[in-house]
């Protein structure tokens, strides 16, 4: 009694001193200015004067870019000193600072267009002295960046490519491709009537840089005609023959960009009669400009290959006569048509030759035949697609199966033919090409049925140990049709096969039988005895109905019967057993089937029906709404909210339609009756520390457990609405007051940081309710009424104010239901666990583990939270995140989920005695978005929020073997 006496008095005397001693004093944060004052910028301008030398004009200037800050007033001023120093400075790279200042100004929105009027009429003059060619390069970039920032301003823009027109005569290289985008980024598009012509001159002078010497400038040109076209001032169909002349330029950057203007008027002139390459007739555009660049399908660039298969995708309008010689194995002379003997005397005549002379030449000698005319390789469209496959850079095949894919979907005949090759992909030794072939093979579905060959191909690759391969192998067979019985019975086995080799692939592998039975019930009827090894004669042993294979096969049967009801009545009792318990189970895979009454009454009670969703709906509402309308003690509530708990628990257990809001229920009233244990009226233990161990280390407990309740309802929910989101906020802010409280008074730990969360959380809070127009729960009012009258801010005093509140505060009813909740689980495929295998590994080194897992209803933002939870038998945990790439989208026809498909990487410094159990479970770390929640409550981890259990895995690392 005395030693507690004695502390309260030290206490009582401890708190007058510090009554007693003069308020400390604020401290400032003291961080760096990112912006001195309004006119910095002008401020650094006037200290140019002061340097001697480039190097400290240059910092100046560069430390004007970082830190840009001026008035609309200040421009003239600056404007005239950096034009001083410019005329001043003979040092090219403070020449090239100051344009690059000019353009950051005028670039500004908090610049005029008065002022950039001025800086434009700045540059002109101060670029009439300037040769050097960096400076001047430097000017029109600085001009172009001006005509962007004023691009409503046609004057302006026909000024500066009328100065850019000037410019474009210079002899060197950069400025000329800088003028030519100042040209193609700012000539007016829309002008007056009277000056129409201006375009077609624009565009022809461009023309004229086709041909320059220089390869870039080429470039730039043929890039500035597709930039103009883009912007909608139309090239002239008359181009095309120009660019076809010099498209076999040597240098790799101009056939690239000569590409993309044969493709630009290919597909905007796709009915323009044009000379075909052979001179001979006329040709559609779009087929010309088709064969051209199929040409380039065997370029000597990967690159130009690549674009060029690109490219033919765009040709959506391309003849299918055309598009079907790209899949053309024959060798043709450019599958040029053979002209007759009359139309070869009259080409002769019409040049000036003798008609002997011309007929002659159908007999020339072998010695006097010119080898030019001779054409020995397919060229032209003939077999360019097959380059492409064939290629050995894998840009250039992913580039072609694209293209190829593009093209079919809109020409059938085309894709029956290019279906053939697209499965000769499988094999590819890349991955990646695997997948983007089955990808467009998925696609071309509609066109055809596959044959048995190409079933064996596509089995052949079945069992590829790429996950993702085999899932997209699975959705073409759920897309596809086969043709008869053999190829669905091959098919099937198979299947089953790759299920019992990667049980993983059980959702993948049913949703494919699914699908398989819808789309071949005649052929599945025949098979139905074979199937399901049903005896004429004798009867056969009962399958397990829990093996997944045999399900695999009663999905088949079942979703065919649906389209077939002949097959029902080959189905023996068993069967019918079998149906009724995988109708229960798995409505979403087996359809509901009129078996008239083979069903027993028993199972019929048992087969949920459609109106159960909204008797479940109802069900939930009438709990929700006794608990928030019930009157009386707080007693009373408890009472009824335990036993609301658990008839919740059991509602979410029983329909999945209500599941995550039923979920989302349990959790709230579960938190509700935690809050209410620790702030029961006759326990004081969550705010003194005259308590036993035993009674601080059960409210820790429960205080920590509250904590992740109310993450998992802040995190783990999706489809949360406003007024739900702000319950969920409501009791958060509860909790972490009771958690100050707690920190406050039962500890010694300071609670600065927690006691700033507390203030930044309630702030935010009532910022969220106030845009949302909602109402204040009664703890939040009055929480927010008492604190605004305080002076000060101290831990020690928001908890006093706190803690009558937190007493006097009675339960919250949850929020109301709604079936577009969704809470976030895991389901765990492999590893399975358990004590049977142990998984042995020397101490230091790492062991891989294998791990698949399944996310339901996770959201993309939370991608990052998510955590590989490794948990040793020394109370160690480690926190791994897996790559981005470990974790892909599957979407099914009824659900969509992320496949985590990665290594746990298991490992421990010292050898153990004994085999022991790790756990190995996914997690949400919130770590870094509830800081001040993370290390409050030691040893606990309130911010590591589980998502699955764990699964327990014998891992025995022993001593390394050393080396003899």
């Amino acid at each position: 009694m005395a030693a507690v006496l004695k502390k309260r008095a030290l206490a009582e005397y401890s708190t007058q001193v510090l009554e007693q001693q003069p308020p400390v004093k604020k401290l400032k944060c003291l961080v760096k200015l990112s912006a001195l004052t309004t006119g910095a910028t002008l401020s650094l301008v006037n200290t140019i004067n002061g340097r001697k030398t480039p190097n400290d004009v240059v910092q100046i200037l560069l430390q004007i870019l970082e830190q840009l800050q001026f008035q609309d007033s200040d421009i003239s001023n600056i404007l005239i000193k950096l034009s001083e120093h410019f005329k001043l400075q003979s040092d090219s790279t403070v020449k090239i600072l100051i344009f690059s200042v000019l353009s950051a100004i005028g670039s500004s929105d908090e610049t005029s267009e008065d002022n950039v009027y001025k800086i434009v009429e700045e540059i002109f003059t101060l670029m009439k002295d300037v040769k050097s060619q960096k400076i001047k390069t430097s000017g029109l970039k600085t001009l172009l960046a001006l005509g962007k920032r004023m691009n409503h301003d046609m004057d302006l823009h026909l000024k500066l490519t009328n100065y850019a027109k000037k410019t474009l005569g210079d002899y060197r290289p950069n400025i000329t491709c800088e003028s030519l985008e100042v040209i193609g980024e700012l000539m007016p598009v829309k002008i007056p009537e009277d000056g129409l012509e201006i375009h077609s001159e624009m565009l022809k002078l461009i023309g004229s840089y086709t041909q320059h010497y220089n390869a870039k400038t080429r470039s730039n040109a043929f890039n500035t005609m597709v930039r103009l076209h883009d912007r909608g001032i139309r090239l002239n169909p008359a181009v095309y023959l120009d660019v076809c002349s010099v498209i076999n330029d040597d240098n790799e950057m101009v056939r690239e960009a000569a590409l993309n203007v044969i493709s630009v008027l290919g597909n905007y002139y796709p009915e323009e009669r044009i000379k075909g390459s052979n001179g001979e007739e006329m040709a559609r555009m779009s087929d010309e400009a088709f064969e051209n660049i199929c040409n380039f399908m065997t370029d000597i660039s990967y690159r130009i290959r690549t674009q060029a298969a690109k490219l033919l995708g765009s040709f959506l309008s391309v003849s299918t006569n055309v598009l079907l010689k790209t899949l053309d194995q024959t060798l043709m002379s450019n599958l040029r048509r053979k002209r007759t003997s009359i139309e070869r005397v009259w080409e002769c005549l019409a040049k000036g030759t003798a008609m002997m002379s011309a007929l002659s030449t159908k007999d020339t000698p072998q010695e006097m035949l010119d080898a030019q005319q001779v054409s020995l390789v397919s060229t032209g469209a003939s077999g360019a697609y097959l380059h492409g496959l064939e290629d050995e850079f894998l840009e250039v095949r992913i580039a072609t199966i694209s293209s190829m894919c593009s093209l079919a979907t809109r020409h059938s005949e085309f894709a029956v033919i290019a279906m053939e090759f697209l499965v000769d992909m499988f094999n590819d030794e890349i991955e990646e090409v695997r997948l983007i072939a089955i990808e467009s093979l998925v696609k071309l579905s509609y066109a055809s049925g596959l044959r048995d060959d190409q079933v064996e191909i596509i089995l052949a690759v079945i069992e590829d140990s790429s996950s993702v391969v085999r899932e997209g192998l699975h959705n073409i067979f759920a897309s596809f049709e086969l043709l008869n019985q053999e190829g669905l019975m091959m098919c099937t086995n198979r299947l089953i096969e790759s299920l019992k080799k990667y049980p993983e692939d059980k959702k993948s592998i049913w949703n494919c039988m699914k699908n398989l039975g819808l789309r071949h019930p005649t052929l599945t009827l025949a098979l139905v005895p074979e199937l399901l090894a049903i005896h004429p004669m004798f009867e056969t042993p009962e399958p397990n109905v829990e093996e997944p294979s045999y399900v695999s096969v009663l999905i088949l049967v079942f979703n065919a019967a649906s389209k077939c009801n002949s097959i029902i009545s080959l189905l023996e009792d068993k069967t019918i057993k079998h149906y009724s318990y995988l109708r229960d189970i798995m409505p979403h895979l087996v359809p509901s089937l009129q078996l008239g009454g083979r069903l027993s009454i028993s199972q019929v009670e048992l087969r949920p029906t459609e109106s159960d969703s909204p008797k479940s709906l109802e069900l939930l509402e009438s709990l929700i709404n006794q608990v928030s309308v019930v009157k009386g003690s707080t007693k009373v509530k408890i009472s009824l909210l335990e036993t609301f708990y658990h008839n919740l628990i059991r509602l979410a257990q029983l329909d999945q339609s209500v599941n995550g809001t039923a979920e989302l229920s349990a959790l709230y009233m579960h938190s509700q009756l935690l809050l209410n244990k620790v702030l029961n009226n006759n326990n004081k233990t969550f705010y003194s520390n005259a308590v036993s161990t035993h009674q601080a280390n059960n409210v820790r407990t429960n205080i920590s457990q509250l904590l992740q309740n109310t993450l998992k309802m802040q995190y783990l929910f999706v489809g949360l609405s406003v007024q739900e989101l702000a319950s969920i906020k409501q009791f958060k802010l509860k909790v972490i007051a009771l958690l100050l409280v707690y920190i406050v008074n039962a500890t010694n730990q300071s609670a600065r940081t927690l006691s700033h969360y507390f203030l930044t959380q309630l702030e935010d809070t009532m910022k969220y309710i106030s845009e949302h127009d909602l109402q204040l729960e009664s703890f939040t009012s009055v929480v927010f009424k008492e604190l605004s009258q305080l002076e000060e801010s101290k831990p020690g005093i928001v908890a006093k104010l706190l803690l009558p509140i937190l007493q006097s505060s009675e339960p919250t009813p949850p929020p109301k239901p709604n079936t577009n909740i969704k809470m976030c689980k895991v389901v765990i495929n492999r590893p399975q666990g358990g004590p049977d295998t142990t998984h042995k590994l020397s101490a230091g080194l790492i062991l891989p583990i294998p791990l698949n897992a399944e996310l339901y209803s996770l959201q993309t933002e939370s991608l990052s939270l998510l955590r590989l939870k490794i948990k040793y038998p020394d109370q160690q945990t480690h926190l791994i995140m897996p790559p981005r790439n470990h974790l892909r989208l599957v979407n099914l026809s009824n659900e969509s989920y992320y496949l985590l498909d990665t290594n746990a990487l298991i490992s421990h410094r010292s050898e153990w005695s004994e085999a022991c159990f790790v756990e190995l479970s996914l997690a949400f770390d919130l770590t870094e978005t509830e800081g001040a929640l993370a290390h409050v409550l030691p040893p606990t981890q309130p911010c590591i929020v589980d998502l699955c259990k764990p699964v327990k895995l014998k891992v025995h690392p022993k001593p390394v073997r050393r080396g003899m």
